[in-house]
């Protein structure tokens, strides 16, 4: 989709009440800010809170900076395990990059493929294709340049807090993917920032850590799984910022918080609204079924028993986290669904509206609902109600009072990933050996 094909879409999506995503964007940068080197001080190339942020604050030791040599393309791709493609100080490198090591791949038209390194910060520039066989995997920080693509940057994990950073804001092309499977593995204390877009294929789970959708950006995982908050991990998302699929996914949940989901922190409240996409919900209703009515999948974001959500607000009364439907069509094509195109009879059988699930502990300090079919509000305790700051948007399925209903019984899904036991336990221990 165009750009100005892009925008047209919003502004329909828009006007009819509907989210459709659209990243922030901003100023192009300077070559020479990297992932190693990020100039922070440039206001132009970072959000307006970035001295509040804990990437920013955080401390490096000197490492060496590893530079890829073969920018010529013309040759074809080249092999990063091949000691002679790389540069240190301007001189042949004596070795490969590593876990200590920084790597920097220059703007240029060429490709770099084999199997794959770990190193700390990463930067990957404008033109640069890395393919799927390198699988990046920084400790560090972690920059594609407008332009540039990784086809598999799968696992982020380490002690330190660091931004991920994609230049590539249209989702719907390629390059806003950074891999098929993404997961992200942090230390107890430590947190990863998105900046741009970061779009998965298909699955997304935080395992451990924090993660924090930063003012604007944007977090797209695929529309052919659940996203998983375990119990040790927190997702937070700033002022601005989305969470949604790549596309509608009406066969099973989109969202399952067993840990932490805020909007919003003490020290970083919103100052606009951030949105949560979901998908709607069939019930059993509509053509091309996947799931039956009563399947315990059937909802759309779940706050388990043993989760938390909340939001945090400078003002509760114009910056709040807004629930809705994503406004896209279920074809994992990225296109926003128009909505007087659909079959009178099929939008009557099947309305385009969401559902959720409130157990835990939930404090929704300023939160508006739009899109959400009758009852699909469905709480543990409907007392929280009275206590929280609630908006409606015009595009409800009921009146506030028929959007909550009283949950019956417990919804408690298992958080499955699709990496073997194994290889999951290798990644949380952090003893997943040099490739």
């Amino acid at each position: 989709m165009s750009l100005v094909a892009r925008a047209m879409a919003t502004a329909a999506a828009l006007a009819a009440g509907v989210f459709i995503a659209a990243a922030g964007a901003w100023a192009a940068e300077p070559a020479v800010a990297t992932a190693h080197d990020p100039h922070f001080k440039d206001k132009g190339l970072w959000p307006a809170d970035v001295e509040k942020t804990a990437y920013s604050k955080e401390i490096w030791p000197k490492a060496t900076l590893m530079v890829w040599a073969r920018t010529d393309g013309a040759r074809g791709p080249a092999d990063v395990k091949a000691v002679a493609n790389w540069l240190v100080d301007g001189k042949a490198a004596t070795s490969l990059p590593n876990r200590d090591t920084d790597v920097y791949f220059p703007d240029g038209k060429y490709a770099v493929q084999g199997k794959g390194f770990r190193a700390r910060h990463v930067t990957v520039g404008q033109g640069v294709q890395v393919a799927w066989s390198v699988d990046l995997q920084p400790v560090g920080n972690f920059w594609i340049k407008r332009g540039g693509s990784v086809a598999s940057a799968s696992i982020f994990k380490g002690d330190k807090n660091v931004f991920i950073r994609n230049d590539n804001l249209d989702f719907t092309k390629p390059e806003s993917a950074l891999a098929n499977k993404i997961l992200i593995c942090r230390g107890k204390n430590s947190s990863a920032e998105i900046i741009g877009v970061v779009k998965a294929w298909d699955e997304f789970s935080i395992l451990s850590g924090t993660l924090i959708v930063g003012p604007g950006a944007e977090l797209v995982p695929g529309d052919r799984s659940v996203q998983n908050i375990y119990p040790d991990a927190k997702l937070i998302l700033m002022s601005g910022s989305k969470f949604y699929k790549r596309a509608n996914q009406p066969w099973d949940y989109d969202v399952i918080v067993a840990g932490e989901l805020l909007a919003g922190t003490p020290e970083r409240p919103l100052t606009e609204d951030c949105t949560i996409g979901l998908s709607w919900r069939r019930k059993g209703r509509g053509p091309g079924e996947k799931a039956t009515a009563g399947r315990p999948n059937d909802y759309g974001l779940v706050v388990r028993p043993d989760g938390k959500m909340y939001v945090y607000s400078a003002d509760p009364n114009k910056a709040r986290l807004v629930i809705t439907w994503n406004g896209l069509k279920s074809d994992s094509s990225g296109r926003a669904e128009d909505v007087a195109k659909i079959p009178p009879d099929e939008l009557r059988a099947c309305p385009r509206k969401v559902d959720m699930v409130f157990q835990g502990d939930v404090a929704l300090s300023a939160v508006r609902f739009d899109c959400v079919l009758k009852g699909g509000i469905m709480m543990a305790d409907p007392s929280l109600r009275a206590k929280w700051n609630v908006a409606v948007g015009d595009h409800n399925e009921a009146p506030p009072d028929g959007l909550f209903a009283a949950l019956k019984g417990k919804v408690n899904p298992n958080l499955d990933v699709g990496y073997g036991y194994v290889e999951m336990n290798a990644i949380m221990q952090n003893k997943d050996p040099e490739p």
